[in-house]
């Protein structure tokens, strides 16, 4: 399919539109982030109770499938947010220069202080809330085969909730492995293997050593 021609517009502001755009889904997405936790927090408070008010911890062991569904939509507009805010670093703030769209470098370079905590602790919601469930089950729980499964089913459920955070976790500038540092604090960088230019003084130095060598 052959490209369109945008000879008669602006690059700069169709990059500043797209920029834009692509923003506005961000924090579309972010919201419903939000949204889902709320969700998370509200079904935890409501599906407990009734379980305990009724003394069947089975109603209570729905609640660890329900976390796990929520936090795998969760899980994913995260990644959606990551995917847009890549293009957005590569495909426009790369094309008109970071001096004038430079935002998504700037959160890769300049990452939160504690921003693991923070990365984690958010993620921890949907797995905790199932165990605390799971906890709060065993008061109510008559012995019996159905329900041992039950136990079971949603202990297995909640594990795998913690790998599936662990193993599909999306990049974050916060949660990247630290540049090594020295006995000063101060980042250490790495070693200069770029060839010297030509006509260069280390070009110059360098063949004076091979000559006295030789």
């Amino acid at each position: 399919m052959a490209e369109t021609s945008l000879s008669g517009w602006d690059p700069t502001s169709l990059a500043v539109a797209e920029f834009t755009a692509l923003r506005a889904e961000i924090v579309q997405l972010t919201g419903l982030q939000s949204q889902i936790v709320t969700l998370t927090v509200v079904a935890f408070g409501a599906i407990v109770p009734v379980g305990l008010q009724n003394n069947n911890a089975a109603i209570v062991l729905v609640y660890p499938l329900l976390s796990l569904i929520l936090g795998i939509v969760w899980l994913y507009k995260a990644h959606l947010i990551t995917r847009i805010a890549a293009y957005l670093r590569s495909g426009v703030e790369e094309r008109v220069g970071q001096s004038n769209l430079g935002w998504e470098h700037f959160v890769q370079q300049h990452p939160l202080p504690r921003g693991r905590f923070a990365y984690w602790g958010l993620r921890s919601i949907f797995p905790t809330t199932s165990l605390l469930a799971i906890g709060a089950s065993i008061h109510v729980a008559k012995p019996s085969i159905a329900l041992l499964v039950l136990y079971g089913l949603a202990f297995m459920v909640t594990v795998a909730s913690v790998v599936v955070f662990i193993l599909w976790r999306e990049p974050a500038p916060e949660v990247k492995p630290r540049r090594p540092r020295t006995q000063r604090g101060k980042v250490t960088d790495p070693p200069d293997n770029r060839l010297p230019a030509p006509g260069s003084r280390q070009q110059a130095a360098d063949a004076g050593q091979l000559g006295a060598q030789s």
